[in-house]
């Protein structure tokens, strides 16, 4: 990839790995801070949950295109810039939010202010040329947003309500007592701006109207890397100059030429291998198997090829059917891990009449569904790096990919059963539920990606 490649992977990579955690945080304590707001009866708490979690990525829906055009005139990095500041304000005011309103609001500006679904991938594009560099650039960065997405609930869960949780270190009658859910939203704001501050020093602009502009921040950036680079080299490497014997001495005749300027252009150029490094020998041409009647007016070899065949369309319905899964698995299980239980009713045998009437969850804690959730990250990091290569290896994308969209409606048939089971079954059962979805969706991706 080269050395001029790992900073802008890794930075643009960050800001979706921030993103990440910033939409999946509320996904534990949502239910219990929309339980908080006055306004909003009982049963309403569920529908209100999930509007606070969609509303952030209708939002980011919204807006893309028109981030996508700004980028076009102020560059890509002052937009990703701008999105990092936007989504700490987010974050603060999300966190002090005492009614729905607020509450919508704030998500609301943190999805319209994201510019990152449609940005990163560009700045990745102009950087990775060919599909050599895209095949190993893209999948970082999309990577970096699932471990994201893993983390962010974990995070989420365990800081909510630190009153109730880590008393001994968070006092009663304190602004965490208030403001109950405002931790987590520091800590998401605080990783923003951990991640801003590499980007404004360190990330080049790649627009390529725009790369050759003024930079401050990446002149810092050198200046602090010239300056530590420079103290490392003294203290922990030497250089010593090259003896006399060992210049390469440039021959008089071609030296006398370049001083005087006589020197052709192809006296000067490197040798030429035998194979050009677009595979064409020493006699072929780039044209040589092209007709006199396809050079007529070049329309032939110009058409740039139409955008939205069939193959695409496919594409793109089969992976909104899946990223609907996937959100929507993301929105359930927490909130039925929050809901609480229905109570014991006695054992009269009413079972085919009440088979379908669910009306209770597990009534689980912040902390508890947090780590919970946390579970999914180890599986799939595992299955990544084990089940998936071996299953496509074996059975190839498509037929994964398929098996993929058929077995999630499954899945969502046996979740509401789970909470019948006695207490530690429950548990057990619910989280092979959540590892089943997480590798069903881990899988799909790749599988889509592939396709």
């Amino acid at each position: 990839m080269g050395f001029k490649m790992l900073p802008i992977r890794t930075h643009s990579g960050a800001f979706r790995f921030i993103e990440a955690i910033a939409w999946t945080s509320i996904f534990p304590y949502v239910y219990f801070m929309i339980e908080t707001f006055p306004e909003v009866a009982e049963p309403d708490i569920s529908f209100y949950a999930g509007l606070l979690v969609a509303v952030f990525t209708f939002s980011e829906f919204l807006s893309a295109m028109i981030w996508a055009k700004i980028s076009d005139r102020i560059g890509r990095k002052l937009v990703l810039l701008i999105g990092i500041l936007a989504g700490v304000v987010s974050a603060v005011a999300f966190g002090f939010s005492k009614s729905i309103v607020g509450a919508v609001v704030s998500r609301a500006i943190g999805g319209l202010m994201n510019p990152n679904v449609g940005v990163v991938q560009t700045c990745i594009g102009e950087l990775a040329k060919d599909k050599k560099q895209q095949a190993k650039a893209f999948p970082i960065v999309s990577s970096l947003r699932g471990i994201g997405s893993l983390i962010g609930p974990a995070l989420g869960g365990l800081l909510a309500d630190p009153v109730k949780h880590y008393s001994s270190v968070f006092r009663h009658d304190s602004v965490w007592e208030y403001y109950p859910y405002l931790l987590p939203n520091l800590v998401v704001a605080f990783l923003s701006v951990l991640g801003m501050l590499p980007a404004f020093l360190f990330l080049r602009e790649t627009h390529p109207r725009l790369a050759r502009n003024p930079d401050f921040g990446l002149k810092v950036g050198n200046w602090i890397t010239s300056a530590l680079g420079e103290r490392i080299n003294r203290k922990y490497f030497h250089y010593s100059r090259l003896q006399d014997d060992s210049v390469v001495e440039v021959p008089s005749r071609r030296r006398s030429e370049v001083e005087d300027g006589n020197a052709t252009a192809l006296e000067l150029q490197p040798l030429q291998s035998d194979s050009s490094p677009d595979g064409l020998g020493d006699g072929e041409s780039l044209h040589s198997d092209s007709s006199p009647d396809d050079l007529d007016d070049g329309k032939s070899l110009h058409m740039p090829p139409k955008p939205f065949t069939l193959q695409v369309v496919l594409q793109i319905l089969s992976v909104s059917l899946l990223a609907f899964h996937k959100v929507s698995a993301d929105i359930i299980i927490p909130t039925f891990l929050a809901f609480p239980r229905e109570p014991l009713r006695d054992s009269s045998p009413r079972l085919s009449r009440d088979v379908l009437r669910f009306s209770g969850g597990f009534g689980l804690s912040t902390q508890e569904i947090g780590s919970i959730l946390l579970t999914q990250a180890g599986i799939a990091i595992v299955a990544q790096a084990t089940l998936i290569p071996f299953a496509l290896g074996r059975y190839g994308a498509l037929k994964i990919f398929r098996l993929v969209l058929c077995t999630f409606p499954v899945m969502y048939l046996f979740t509401p059963f789970v909470v019948r089971l006695a207490p530690p079954l429950a548990i057990t059962a619910i989280l092979l539920d959540l590892w089943v979805k997480v590798l069903l969706s881990s899988t799909g991706y790749v599988c889509s990606a592939i396709l």
